[in-house]
């Protein structure tokens, strides 16, 4: 059916790449090339990161969407399908369970928010995202190996993102190898462009927009506006620095808390400091610090039985909670008896008897003093941060 006047549809992508191999990131960027070189009109390109402990999640666990505006729905499907064929058609199912099931989707409205949110917190099955497509008008190009990248590719439509959201400029290479992108570069590109947000961990001295596995990206520039991510693209393209091939700013879900609920007040009933550092909290469900979480792994570690604690955590697949806020909101220390008014300290007589002070005989009844602490929020350092994690020090647009 041919559309008489420009219509805005949407495509969504997901499960290219393996754990070694691949990038879903430059496979979109190739397909909205091929778009609008045929005159279609792109808009709202996002990069979409969906529920961490997901069985099946790729290397970055993100998937890709944008609207597209044509004027002829069926020659957009044909150019879907070459596309994707020319792409995919060589990939087999295998064993492993990393191994991709790349799925192409196209939609004509834009899918229900909700499916984003739970493809966001929690496990979505398969068959339940297929059964809620039923009564939509939609078209799903996968392969023999499964079309497990549904999910996703169905999620980065559904997004919204109306209270928060942040950008991120990615830029990709041709070349294998080591990356050239140097620390120095990046710090004065940090400095530069304040709005840039996670380009470097300041404890370890390490730039953290590149990444370290064998994939397309040259580096990914995460930040506020899509001006920042932009500029900061070009000023870095300026120095000694790896040259792009290519590069699109998307909108993103990054930094945003999106995979977390809300934040939890509990009671610590015991800690348990485990072999490498590892910190469990007993605090009517399990809280987990890791050792590279930093500054949250040593407040965990001084925990006392009886602490309050209000924190943020994603529950994993064991009920376990991985902690990635965590803040003492009222700790009680250093327990000693009160000072009498002529200077000594009162001392105790015995179980359920008063006080007496050891100089001048007073009594009071049975009572501590003790030093009332707490602490303020802590989080791990960016090396150990999910890319869904808001930074204590982003105030994100849902609270301008």
């Amino acid at each position: 059916m041919n559309v008489e006047v420009p219509s805005t549809f949407w495509v969504g992508l997901d499960d290219t790449d393996e754990r070694e191999h691949g990038c879903t990131t430059h496979d979109f960027n190739d397909l909205l090339v091929t778009l609008s070189k045929s005159g279609m009109e792109i808009d709202d390109a996002r990069l979409v990161r969906l529920w961490p402990f997901a069985p099946q999640r790729t290397r970055g666990n993100a998937a890709l969407a944008a609207a597209v505006k044509c004027d002829d729905i069926i020659h957009l499907e044909e150019i879907l399908q070459q596309w994707f064929e020319s792409k995919y058609s060589s990939v087999i199912a295998q064993s492993e369970p990393h191994s991709a099931q790349p799925t192409l989707v196209l939609v004509r409205d834009q899918l229900p928010e909700v499916l984003y949110w739970e493809t966001v917190r929690e496990y979505v099955d398969l068959e339940d995202r297929t059964y809620h497509l039923a009564s939509l008008y939609h078209r799903i190009w996968s392969t023999d190996a499964g079309c497990a990248g549904l999910i996703g590719a169905t999620a980065a439509i559904a997004w919204r993102g109306h209270n928060d959201w942040t950008w991120e400029c990615t830029a990709w290479r041709n070349e294998g190898g080591v990356r050239n992108v140097p620390g120095k570069s990046v710090a004065e590109m940090a400095e530069k462009f304040p709005g840039t947000i996670l380009n470097r961990d300041p404890n370890l001295k390490r730039s953290l927009i590149a990444p370290r596995t064998p994939c397309p990206v040259l580096y990914g520039i995460r930040g506020e506006e899509q001006s920042d991510v932009l500029s900061a693209h070009n000023f870095l393209q300026d120095f000694p620095v790896e040259q792009s091939t290519s590069y699109r700013v998307f909108r993103t879900n990054q930094a945003t808390d999106d995979h977390l609920e809300a934040f939890h007040d509990s009671t610590v009933a015991s800690i348990q400091i485990m072999t490498g550092g590892h910190v469990e909290i007993h605090a009517g469900v399990t809280l987990l610090a890791f050792s590279q979480g930093g500054e949250i792994n040593k407040l965990a570690q001084t925990l006392k039985e009886g602490d309050q604690i209000r924190w943020f955590g994603l529950s994993g697949p064991d009920g376990t909670y991985h902690l990635e806020k965590l803040k003492l909101t009222y700790g009680q220390r250093n327990h000693r008896r009160p000072l009498c008014s002529c200077g000594s300290r009162y001392k105790s007589k015995g179980a359920n008897q008063k006080l007496k002070c050891p100089s001048c005989e007073s009594t009071v009844d049975n009572q501590w003093d003790f030093d009332v602490v707490h602490s303020d929020w802590k989080e791990p350092p960016p090396s150990y941060r999910r890319h869904l994690s808001k930074p204590l020090g982003r105030i994100g647009k849902s609270e301008c």
